[in-house]
Formats: C-alpha cells, sequence, structure tokens
C-alpha cells in the first residue's frame, strides 16, 4: 500500500486507513498515531490520548502526530546527524526558546493567573533563558556538548507538565509541549553527533574571528557559573587570576594575538585541572561538570588560536586570510590521514597531498618553499592550479 513520508520528519510515513483517514507510521512500519479527516474540511492528529488541532494539509497534521509520538517515545533509533557548522546549529538550537511565548500564552490560558507559580512552567522558562545564552556556543565541540548538558533544564520539566496534564489542561498543552520536547530531543542528539563527528568549522583554524569570540564568550560564562555555584572547600583564585588576564578584544587578531591568548587559555586549563583535583574523585555535580567544561574549551580554543596564527604566518605569502579562504573555496580539503596527509581535490583532480615537513611546516607538490599551515599549502597548490588552467584557456584564445 502506498504510503507518504513527511515533509518534518521523513522517518515516518501515512499510510491510508480507510476513505479519508490515515496511519502514522514509524520507522519501523508500526502503527503508532492517526491523521483523520475533520467533516467541515481539513485534518487533525490523534495519538493515544492527544489529539491536535485541525489542520489545512495532511502533512502537517501527520507533523502533529510525529511530534505527539516523539515526545511521548523519544526519537526513532538512528545514527544521528551532525550539523554542517554553527549556522545550523544555531538556527536548530534557537528553536528551542522560540517557543517561548507560545508556552506562555497556553499555560496562561491553563492556569490563568498562577501560570509562574507553577514549578514545571517557572522551570522550562529558566531552561528556556539558559539556552538563548548559549546559542553562541555552536562555534565549538566543547560548547555543543554543554548545551546539550543544559537542554533537559527545558526538556526535563516540560515532560513533567505534560505527564501531569490531563482533561481541558491536557488538551491545551498537548502540542505546545510536543513541539518543544520534540525539538529538545532533535537538538541534544544533534549537538552529541557534532561535537563527535565535528565539521570543518569546528575543528582546526578559526576560519573568521567571529568563532574564537564566541568560544571566549562561551568561556567566560562558564566562569561565571562556576563563581555562582556554591562549591565549599573548592579555591577558584587560580581560575580567576587566569581569566582576568585573557584579553577583552583582539584575541585572534594577528598571529601574536592568536599564541598570546592561547598561552593564556593555557593557564586557565591549568588553574581548571587543579581545582578539579580538589573535589571529590568522579565528582557529577554542577561544579565538576563546569570545570570539565572550562578545561576543555580552553585547551580546545588555545589549540584553535595556535592553529590560526600558523594561516596568519602565510598572510605574508599569500596575502589576506580573505585571500587564502577565496581560495580555498575552489577545492575540497580533506581530513588527516593516519601518516598526517592532507587530501586536496579540485573536481575529481588530486592537487595534493600536502604534508608536514621534518620541522613542522607543510608542502606538496610543486612547493619548494614550506608553508606555515596546511591550508597555506592547500591555497598555494589551488592558485597554481587555476593559474595555469588560465594560462591554458589564454592559450587557445585565437
Amino acid at each position: 500500500m502506498d504510503t507518504r513520508p513527511l515533509d518534518s520528519f521523513p522517518a515516518f510515513r501515512l499510510r491510508p486507513a480507510g476513505p479519508e483517514d490515515h496511519d502514522l507510521l514509524d520507522p519501523d512500519g508500526r502503527a503508532v498515531g492517526q491523521v483523520r479527516s475533520c467533516s467541515g474540511g481539513g485534518h487533525r492528529a490523534r495519538v493515544g490520548r492527544d489529539v491536535g488541532p485541525i489542520r489545512p494539509s495532511l502533512l502537517s497534521a501527520g507533523d502533529d502526530a510525529a511530534m505527539f509520538h516523539i515526545a511521548a517515545h523519544g526519537l526513532p533509533d538512528a545514527p544521528p546527524t551532525p550539523y554542517s557548522g554553527a549556522p545550523e546549529a544555531r538556527v536548530a538550537v534557537g528553536l528551542i526558546p522560540l517557543q517561548r511565548q507560545d508556552l506562555i500564552d497556553t499555560t496562561a490560558r491553563v492556569f490563568t493567573f498562577y501560570a509562574l507559580r507553577e514549578p514545571s512552567v517557572a522551570a522550562i522558562l529558566d531552561g528556556l533563558e539558559t539556552v538563548r545564552r548559549e546559542l553562541d556556543a555552536v562555534h565549538s565541540r566543547t560548547g555543543c556538548r554543554r548545551i546539550a548538558r543544559l537542554i533537559p533544564r527545558v526538556q526535563v520539566p516540560a515532560q513533567t507538565l505534560l505527564d501531569a496534564s490531563t482533561g481541558d489542561a491536557r488538551d491545551w498543552l498537548g502540542l505546545p509541549l510536543a513541539r518543544l520536547l520534540t525539538l529538545c530531543h532533535q537538538a541534544r542528539v544533534r549537538l552529541e553527533a557534532t561535537a563527535a563527528q565535528p565539521p570543518a568549522g569546528l575543528s582546526g583554524r578559526y576560519a573568521v574571528r567571529h568563532g574564537a569570540d564566541a568560544d571566549l564568550a562561551t568561556l567566560h560564562r562558564i566562569w561565571q557559573d562556576l563563581r555562582s555555584t556554591s562549591s565549599s572547600g573548592t579555591d577558584f583564585s587560580g581560575i580567576e587570576a587566569a581569566m582576568g588576564a585573557l584579553p577583552g578584544d583582539k584575541s585572534a587578531g594577528s598571529a601574536r594575538n592568536c599564541r598570546s591568548t592561547s598561552t593564556q587559555l593555557e593557564a586557565v586549563r591549568a588553574a581548571a585541572g587543579e581545582a578539579a583535583a580538589t573535589t571529590a574523585p568522579g565528582g557529577q555535580g554542577e561544579a565538576d561538570s563546569l570545570l570539565r567544561e572550562l578545561s576543555a574549551l580552553s585547551a580546545e580554543t588555545g589549540e584553535r588560536l595556535e592553529a590560526t596564527a600558523l594561516v596568519l604566518d602565510d598572510t605574508d605569502r599569500l596575502g589576506t586570510v580573505r585571500d587564502i579562504n577565496d581560495a580555498l573555496g575552489f577545492a575540497r580539503l580533506g581530513v588527516l590521514s593516519g601518516s598526517g596527509e592532507l587530501s586536496v581535490r579540485m573536481g575529481s583532480t588530486e592537487l595534493g597531498p600536502v604534508r608536514p615537513t621534518d620541522d613542522g611546516r607543510w608542502t606538496g607538490p610543486g612547493i619548494t618553499d614550506p608553508f606555515h599551515s596546511p591550508e597555506g599549502a592547500a591555497a598555494s597548490l589551488i592558485r597554481a592550479d587555476r593559474a595555469q588552467a588560465a594560462a591554458r584557456r589564454q592559450g587557445r584564445t585565437p
């Protein structure tokens, strides 16, 4: 029998179940809900005790049904897809705090003047604000893990409120909470996958200065959260001194700035490690999590600034960072192989690989004077290939 995948949840499908009704099938082909036609026109979802609003299209009602199912049972078992980069991650995570006004409006209908006195509602709103503040943390692997750790501050009270709702309250709250829970489920697994398999923009050098600024801002938020925890007996004075020495701006404006900031970040990492050593072994409290995040992000940002400094060293020969980025945009760089080589492909043609020299520089086919960075060596190969192609075209011109 013919089935139709949903637009927003293609793993779920709709299967005709009568003249006008449809079953919602999960990825295993099991019927987990229905979309029914309404006598006055339109369609509405029904999953268990949850009923959605009347929708003009079958697929939009199917999306409602899928969210009801995900809110109750979680996402289907499937390998999560990492985000393609910080912009996509930021948009996806940003959908979570955007549910705030809908939640306020809906809970006001249910609890009239007492919505903010409901513990679950207040906890959800606090969690939404926490996630909103962390949107720029998507520029780092550690930041992605941090947001994934904080999302349950929304997810847990939302699930509690949904499970406790019955009757008219369930009718009002069912879909807004199901949508919120679905967004939380999706963002958490994809953020964790992105941290485990980072795209090019979340590893190696910073292609734009904003990335370094965002990571340092995240570092300062972690430190502020750590200072606000009541962790008696733990001395944070070393961290405070190291954080105070970080630059307020110009952290990645030049190779010298990058290396200076990296050195200071190493001091933050060391201080966080020393503070963590004084806490209980295997600690899982908030302060322990924050210390781990502070240490990890300091190390990650410092490493990326060092890589950025090498690219900036190559601007003496290759022009500006934008010039290097423009050249790299014409090719596809691979990932470092086990031997330390990096593929550089234009279309089906391999221009590289570029590889490290014994003294830590980078070279490749036809490069006689190695570059400081792999990106510099790759950009040089790309420019040479494009110049040769332009010369060949000019030679064929009558």
